[in-house]
């Protein structure tokens, strides 16, 4: 028999996970531990690497899968809080899903309105799931006429479709196989299709994410040399350089860290780039009193070759 451990950020969304499968039905309900050491005792350390997603799914002693939730509005660099959470399973081949609005309604004031998913999310996704040859899913949050979410239980759908043909494969081969399955799944083909027209009917001008953001440039050595000052000899002057840059005043992750790691996979990994962060208004004295385990160093130092601080370029050996 089966024994399935379901960890999660909250009660609430693991009872939620709990009643989508019968074959989860006498799952164990855990809460994702703070403390690094208990994370690795309970062997889930490996997709807490970069942050928490909502659900990790055990079975015995093997991770076999993790569900990124959420209801946030999906727009800009809103999409980059959740990205480490999905990387970290993908570097480990674990089946992966995101599930969230592609559209939803921003409410508030002068802001008020419709907002649509980055497309950069997708085609990033795209690449991580290449990269790491593994099963990357994205399923779309139903909204109503007017953009609302929707909250009845016909919103798990294909959720529960999912889950219907992961356990398929899962009852007879278990993890064998299982990312080759879900990526050629008629099922996946049927997501992906589903994006393509969403970008074809919800957003006006989709070539736009067909290049960088306004905050990332894509440039020469040598042309970021003569704006930026001088790179070390250690760096490969052939290679073209991504800077990203952060307009944080102050150190933080969210959602800076995400969308570093999103365009490392949608650019750099890709063209084989050199990733410089840039921080025009963070000092080098500044960066010095991070936490070396926080998600906010751990990803930034990860996704990046260097960080350009207002007081210089530290290379990422020396952050």
């Amino acid at each position: 028999m089966n024994l399935f451990y379901i960890f999660c950020d909250s009660i609430q969304e693991g009872l939620w996970f709990k009643n989508l499968d019968p074959h989860l039905a006498n799952a164990e309900l855990l809460i994702i531990p703070n403390r690094v050491a208990d994370q690795i005792q309970y062997g889930i350390n490996s997709v807490l690497m970069y942050d928490r997603p909502d659900i990790i799914l055990k079975e015995d002693n093997e991770i076999i899968f993790v569900l990124e939730r959420t209801i946030e509005v999906p727009s800009g660099h809103n999409v980059g809080q959740r990205f480490g959470r999905l990387v970290a399973a993908a570097k480990a081949r674990i089946p992966v899903v995101y599930f969230g609005p592609y559209a939803a309604y921003k409410h508030g004031g002068a802001t008020a309105g419709p907002r649509y998913m980055n497309l950069r999310l997708f085609y990033s996704l795209a690449n991580v799931a290449r990269f790491y040859d593994t099963a990357v899913t994205t399923i779309n949050w139903p909204v109503d006429a007017h953009y609302e979410v929707i909250k009845r239980p016909e919103k798990d759908a294909r959720i529960i479709e999912y889950l219907r043909l992961f356990f398929s494969h899962y009852d007879a081969h278990k993890m064998d196989g299982m990312a080759r399955f879900i990526a050629d799944s008629t099922f996946q083909q049927e997501q992906v299709a589903e994006q393509q027209r969403f970008a074809a009917t919800e957003i006006t001008n989709p070539e736009q994410y067909d290049v960088p953001p306004d905050s990332v440039e894509i440039i020469s050595s040598a042309a970021y040399e003569r704006t930026y000052g001088t790179l070390p000899a250690t760096v490969d002057r052939t290679k073209d350089v991504l800077i990203y840059h952060v307009g944080m005043n102050y150190i933080r992750s969210d959602p800076y860290t995400g969308m570093a790691a999103l365009y490392y996979y949608l650019y750099t990994a890709e063209r084989n780039l050199t990733q410089i962060l840039h921080f025009p208004n963070i000092t080098q004295a500044q960066w010095r009193v991070q936490n070396a385990r926080s998600k906010t160093y751990r990803m930034f130092k990860e996704f990046c070759d260097g960080i350009l601080f207002s007081d210089g370029l530290v290379m990422h050996r020396n952050l």
